[in-house]
């Protein structure tokens, strides 16, 4: 996100600098400048969107690693039967046999379970 906000920095100075030297015109300086706003705009509302998923995915984890138990696709799960891979950002089975063997669950599927 750093070096797209630098980029744009660049791109608002170089049609600045073009202003006064009189390069471009008007209108082609406010086509700049608009699409400028609106790739910042865009940005924006995607970090947005990825930070929120993110406070809800460590909540998630957070409540997992209290003992709390999680709904995932209708099962439950719980800290003596999964554990939370952070690489996936997936709650993985820790049997080996048995019904639980080989399950998991993206976070994204998940819920604090209501107790």
């Amino acid at each position: 996100m750093q070096i797209v906000i630098g980029i744009i920095i660049l791109i608002v100075l170089l049609t600045l600098l073009a202003a006064r030297m009189e390069a471009i015109s008007h209108q082609r300086k406010m086509q700049i400048l608009k699409l400028v706003a609106l790739i910042f705009a865009l940005l924006w509302l995607y970090e947005t969107y990825v930070d929120s998923g993110d406070a809800r995915t460590r909540a998630l984890y957070i409540a997992f690693k209290q003992g709390k138990t999680l709904v995932c696709d209708g099962q439950k799960v719980t800290p003596a039967h999964f554990y939370f891979e952070t690489g996936t950002e997936s709650f993985v089975s820790t049997e080996e046999e048995g019904p639980l063997s080989g399950l998991v669950y993206p976070a994204s599927q998940c819920e604090i379970a209501d107790e």
